[in-house]
């Protein structure tokens, strides 16, 4: 009985680091998860306010709302965008002035993570996401 104690203490230890290991890599996961989807959410809500900011959307572009880039890092919520990029097909200023009907607009969004523990072998994940969408006016 006397030889046991140090075997449970051992036992309990390496079972309570495969459980946290578990329990710290799933919620990691979840995070990058939620990460990348946000991300791809954020480029198609950039893509749909670029789309609508073309040169016939005056009342958006008096007011001031057709800055894509500000609006898609304004709704980021706590993720820090690395880029913003917003590409007219027709090669023009990304200020969207030369976007007709009918041509359309690429918002592109990237996002550096770096896992809190490293249990993921990665130092840091690059995220990227695009979406396009074609202007109606």
């Amino acid at each position: 009985m006397a030889g046991n104690r140090g075997e449970t203490l051992i036992e309990f230890t390496l079972a309570l680091t495969l459980f946290l290991m578990t329990i710290l890599g799933t919620m990691i996961f979840g995070i990058v998860v939620f990460r990348y989807n946000m991300l791809s959410d954020l480029a198609q809500e950039g893509a749909r306010r670029a789309s609508v900011c073309g040169a016939n959307a005056g009342v958006l572009r008096a007011s001031g709302q057709c800055d894509v880039e500000a609006f898609v890092r304004a709704r980021a919520l706590g993720i820090n965008l690395n880029t913003v990029t917003v590409t007219p097909s027709d090669g023009g200023p990304s200020d969207l002035t030369t976007l007709n009907a009918g041509e359309s607009v690429t918002v592109q969004v990237t996002h550096t993570f770096s896992p809190m523990t490293m249990i993921i072998p990665a130092r840091t994940l690059t995220f990227s996401a695009s979406a396009t969408m074609i202007a109606s006016h």
